[in-house]
């Protein structure tokens, strides 16, 4: 059995080559209402899922409540060397998770993603039990405290296993994948920005990082080797860039750069994160710019939930809204009451 189910976890799509690895956890979950007492009425189920479609929450009833999600995990012993965590891209509206029994966080908020981290609770070459306890019940500290949209109860988003080195790029901010871009200066000759890496560590007090810049066109138009000092999970290693002659972002020429950081002298660890170069400007005489560009708004709202569906929507019903957006001609969306997930504004850089 335990042979089955390490050649299970590691047939699973890794996301990169390098050694940090990134496995998919939306399958094979149970879930049954905290009303049901005992898992003896789990139904299996799949993520993104939200409890407002399940039969015994009333046929169409809205229902405000608190769910059990449940899972085993197989950590082969070859992993008791790295770090883990599990990454859940959106979770209505409270999450509290455990890992054989021990609490690893709670995260209050249904809009955005959070990770947290397992490592300390993980028992090697064996099942490990994962259990998310979800409210979505009313709570006066929990954005929004009044609106006419549906909070649909449940684990809504995908949800990761990524697995890392001890010293790696911090999966851990705020939801991100550790890489923030801040656009100081754009002209149409230059481009002045600062690439933000927060690393987290078990022990080490500094870092070799290596950076490259890919342009649209698929070159490498610049990079950069630095020894960076860690001080801290919040507290990002910061390095500044200039990029000549860029391509900038239109939205008739949608150019995206990738920034690819790796840590370690032998890529212990490696993420890519792309970014559009953009000037944007707006006052009431000449509306939006873009780089200079007057741009007209034709937007629409776009809200969080379909027939169904609830809001438990997948990529594809992403790319069905954003054709149908653009069908009628449309060029800007309004998130209505919060964000939607990472999918959609990714998809609308690159249209």
């Amino acid at each position: 059995m335990k042979r089955y189910l390490i050649t299970l976890l590691l047939c699973l799509v890794a996301f990169t080559a390098t050694a940090r690895e990134v496995y998919s956890l939306n399958d094979n979950w149970q879930f049954f209402f905290k009303l049901e007492t005992s898992s003896d009425y789990a139904r299996h189920i799949s993520l993104p899922h939200t409890w407002n479609l399940d039969a015994l929450a009333g046929k169409g009833e809205y229902l405000q409540t608190i769910a059990n999600y449940t899972r085993d995990i197989f950590v082969p012993n070859e992993w008791s060397n790295k770090r883990l965590f599990v990454k859940f891209y959106g979770v209505q509206s409270i999450a509290d998770v455990f890992v054989n029994g021990h609490h690893a966080g709670e995260h209050r908020g249904g809009w955005t993603a959070f990770t947290f981290e397992i490592t300390p609770y993980i028992e090697f070459d064996r099942n490990n039990s994962v259990v998310v306890v979800v409210s979505n019940a009313y709570q006066n500290d929990i954005l929004p405290t009044s609106s006419e949209v549906n909070l649909y109860g449940g684990i809504y988003r995908d949800v990761e296993l990524i697995v890392t080195e001890p010293t790696t790029i911090s999966p851990l901010y705020y939801g991100t994948d550790g890489i923030i871009v801040h656009q100081n200066n754009i002209t149409d000759t230059s481009v002045d920005a600062t690439v933000s890496v927060y690393v987290t560590t078990l022990s080490e007090k500094a870092c070799d990082l290596a950076l490259a810049v890919r342009a649209p066109t698929g070159d490498v138009v610049l990079s950069r080797y630095i020894k960076g000092r860690i001080e801290g999970n919040n507290k990002p290693i910061n390095i500044p860039i200039t990029l000549e002659e860029p391509l900038l972002w239109y939205p008739s020429e949608p150019n995206l750069y990738t920034i690819t950081v790796g840590i370690g002298t032998h890529e212990e660890d490696q993420v890519s994160v792309t970014t559009g170069f953009r000037r944007i400007e707006a006052s009431a005489e000449s509306g939006l710019k873009i780089n200079g560009e007057r741009v007209p708004i034709r937007g629409v709202a776009l809200h969080h939930d379909r027939a169904a569906i609830g809001s438990a929507l997948r990529t594809r019903h992403y790319d069905e809204d954003l054709e149908q957006i653009r069908d009628i001609g449309a060029n800007a969306i309004r998130s209505t009451t919060a964000p939607h997930a990472q999918y959609l504004y990714d998809r609308c850089d690159e249209m």
